[in-house]
């Protein structure tokens, strides 16, 4: 699992020095984490995040990849120091197209965390947004 995020973050670094944001994407976990999952479906849930976290993050930022496995869960965590939600949307951002009422100026329909949340609930998981003083969490929870 973890390589994959490390893909994504190469990904990620190339395509922010295109937009010249100067984001660093920061990926920590064991190696060796376990997880059952259709690789290319997960891939495109955590992609989604980390497509939403360099769209809304202010230059000269960081964004923080963890994965952490414990006996029930593995976790993927994506927090970033961007526009961040208002109190009460944290379960809303997870709806088909809606967009957060802080959003302007990025183009976007409203189904990346939703298509995420679909892939996450299919792999048996669940997904949880948390707020942040500046920017915003997303936890991706998948049985081990």
């Amino acid at each position: 699992m973890l390589w994959r995020i490390r893909y994504f973050q190469r990904y990620f670094w190339y395509r922010k020095r295109q937009n010249k944001k100067q984001i660093e994407v920061e990926v920590t976990g064991a190696e060796e984490t376990k997880v059952w999952h259709d690789g290319n479906w997960l891939g495109e849930a955590v992609y989604n995040l980390l497509d939403n976290s360099v769209k809304y993050a202010p230059e000269h930022s960081k964004i923080r990849v963890v994965v952490r496995q414990d006996e029930m869960y593995t976790r993927i965590v994506v927090s970033d120091d961007g526009i961040g939600i208002p109190e009460g949307e944290e379960n809303r951002i997870f709806q088909r197209f809606y967009r957060g009422s802080r959003v302007t100026g990025e183009p976007g329909f409203g189904l990346g965390l939703y298509i995420s949340r679909e892939i996450v609930t299919l792999h048996g998981g669940f997904m949880k947004a948390k707020r942040k003083e500046q920017g915003l969490e997303v936890a991706i929870f998948l049985p081990v």
